[in-house]
């Protein structure tokens, strides 16, 4: 007889579990407790969780599937079992071991990780992104490049904010840039550079009440912006549509009138310019306008009448294995035209970007709607103030004016929650409790009436 094997899960199961399994999904061993498969965004790994001497669940690597076979997981497992080992407290004190008091201090100064780990962690995210976040830490945090990470303390904060403060900045610059830090030592411990991370439990003093009035006016008016607009102002946006694109038309047919027959002929296609569509999508779904200048022909689904996209602003959390938010919406009929038009004009294509730049063929520049904006808004007398945000606004609005349930809302929006809808379009949902009232109370009265006969 063949030697019985140390686990339940054999190659066979562990190829079949990489090959179907969804990210984060978990297949455990029935006979080595803790011992468990589990599938990460690069490809499944072995792991063990266990709990240690005082008690505290904690969960060790062992190694990637495709550098270790189930039984040789499993003989890891049980070395570790048989020698009473705490595996993480084993790995760690071979690295304190590994390195200095001073080599441990040197690495772990805010200039030297800023400089290595955070940089290399930092190439995922885009350049622009990239550099303003390492700019905003070494300008305002430029007493502490030098210090060990790992002594910062409450006070250093206290001192940093007061400074800040006579300079005359913004609570709202403060608070962004401290959250800076804050991500920054977060993944210093990911990376095992820190323990923990000793500024974790320490907030900001709260704003003086002069900033914090000032703070409170800014969200009212933001407030004040996340409505719905007005049938006049969704007429005046498609009659500025409208008028700028005519605009263009002329301005090629007077081109091509005096020497430049080359020129292509934008009386021949549906959209003479890429913003008249995109407007009209942002219009229509809500779409944030960094998920417009990024969306592909593969997740507009022209063809099938549907969106679905990952969002920008949720890629960060994908990059960290977690489950992104994701825009999943049926096109209805009037947007699906237009879109198709545009597919149609841009030669039908199946993938890369569905607005690239008429000059570079690459994603437009984020202020690239800055300018026919500002000529739309002209064009169809519109407030100078309106925001292309506004969009955004009204997609939402509309939906919770109309009693779609919140959730619903949230998920269309790219939410994985509701908590965004619920703090910052709450007062839309507010407008709706009288009315929800009198609906419970026809119920009561139709039901009475039927009673009666």
């Amino acid at each position: 007889m063949g030697q019985a094997r140390l686990t339940s899960i054999t190659e066979s199961k562990a190829a079949e579990f990489d090959r179907k399994a969804s990210e984060r999904d978990t297949r455990w061993c029935d006979r080595l407790p803790g011992l468990h498969l589990i599938k990460l965004k690069k490809g499944s790994t072995w792991r063990y969780r266990y709990r240690d001497a005082t008690g505290k669940r904690r969960t060790a690597t062992i190694g990637k599937l495709t550098e270790k076979k189930p039984e040789d997981a499993a003989r890891k497992v049980l070395e570790w079992s048989d020698n009473e080992a705490d595996p993480l407290e084993e790995r760690e004190q071979k690295r304190q071991n590994a390195l200095s008091a001073q080599e441990q201090a040197e690495r772990r100064t805010l200039r030297r990780y800023l400089e290595s780990d955070y940089r290399r962690h930092m190439e995922a995210w885009k350049p622009e992104n990239s550099r303003n976040t390492e700019q905003r830490i070494r300008n305002h945090f430029s007493e502490f490049l030098e210090r060990d990470m790992a002594t910062l303390n409450k006070q250093d904060i206290r001192d940093w904010q007061t400074r800040t403060e006579e300079l005359g900045r913004a609570y709202s610059t403060i608070r962004r840039t401290y959250g800076d830090l804050k991500t920054l030592l977060n993944q210093a411990v990911e990376d095992e550079v820190l323990e923990a991370n000793p500024l974790a439990g320490v907030k900001l003093r709260s704003p003086k009440m002069t900033e914090q009035q000032r703070a409170e006016q800014v969200e009212k008016a933001k407030k004040a912006e996340r409505r719905m607009l007005t049938d006049d102002e969704i007429r005046s946006v498609l009659a500025g549509l409208e008028s700028f694109a005519e605009e263009i038309r002329a301005e090629r047919r007077s081109s091509r009138a005096h020497g430049k027959s080359y020129l292509t002929d934008l009386d021949a296609v549906h959209h003479p310019h890429w913003f008249i569509p995109m407007t009209h999508l942002a219009l229509h779904t809500g779409l944030r306008p960094g998920d417009l200048r990024t969306l592909t022909w593969e997740e507009l689904k022209i063809r099938f009448g549907r969106l679905r996209k990952v969002t920008e602003k949720s890629k960060v959390a994908q990059r960290r294995e977690r489950q992104p938010a994701i825009v999943d919406m049926k096109l209805n009929s009037t947007i699906q035209k237009i879109m198709a038009e545009w597919w149609q004009d841009q030669g039908r294509p199946d993938t890369g970007l569905v607005f690239p730049s008429p000059r570079t063929g690459r994603e437009l520049d984020k202020h690239a709607t800055r300018k026919p904006w500002k000529r739309v808004k002209v064009l169809g007398g519109l407030p100078e103030g309106m925001d292309y945000y506004a969009f955004r606004h009204h997609f939402i609005s509309a939906q919770l004016a109309a009693g779609v349930p919140m959730f619903t809302v949230a998920r269309m929006a790219g939410h994985k929650d509701v908590s965004m809808i619920q703090e910052h379009y709450g007062h839309i949902c507010e407008q709706q409790t009288d009315e929800a009232v009198d609906v419970v109370g026809a119920t009561i009265t139709r039901a009475a009436k039927g009673a009666a006969v």
